[in-house]
């Protein structure tokens, strides 16, 4: 059940929207508009919140929410590049200074580093999208939704 009193029907619209408006990415690749994912998944819902925030405590609670879950994709995603940037690159650097420079162990591990990071990077997406789309449909249904893996800022 609810921690709220039946929202209105405007309430839950724009608390879905809250959750939702954090694919625009989705949208603008498939337009061709380079905007980086960094960007565009936090600004949706932050329009949102701050819209309608001061006027519903719903509203309110589920952009802290897609904020709060954004933020952490956003950071955890930064980190996953950094720490896989950094593992390519020395296993590229490793394979230079030895004496073989056409080491297939080192091709092969720096091979799989790329179709690694394209993996990870699929999954990431798609669990956001789909915890997006739930947390919206929640939100929708006048519930509340605690999106998992998140860092509390707000």
């Amino acid at each position: 059940m609810s921690q709220f009193d039946q929202p209105e029907q405007e309430e839950r619209n724009w608390a879905m929207w809250c959750h939702l408006s954090s694919l625009a990415w989705l949208l603008l690749i498939f337009l061709g508009i380079p905007l980086p994912f960094i960007i565009a998944n936090i600004v949706g819902p932050l329009i949102c919140w701050l819209l309608k925030k001061d006027e519903s405590s719903f509203v309110d609670t589920h952009g802290r929410e897609s904020l709060n879950f954004q933020i952490s994709m956003t950071i955890y995603g930064i980190v996953f590049v950094i720490i896989m940037f950094f593992t390519i690159a020395l296993l590229l650097l490793f394979g230079v200074f030895t004496a073989d420079t056409g080491n297939p162990v080192v091709l092969i591990l720096t091979g799989l580093g790329f179709v690694g990071l394209i993996a990870v990077g699929v999954i990431f997406g798609v669990f956001q999208l789909a915890l997006a789309i739930y947390a919206g449909i929640k939100a929708r249904e006048g519930l509340m939704y605690r999106y998992p893996f998140t860092l509390r800022f707000l």
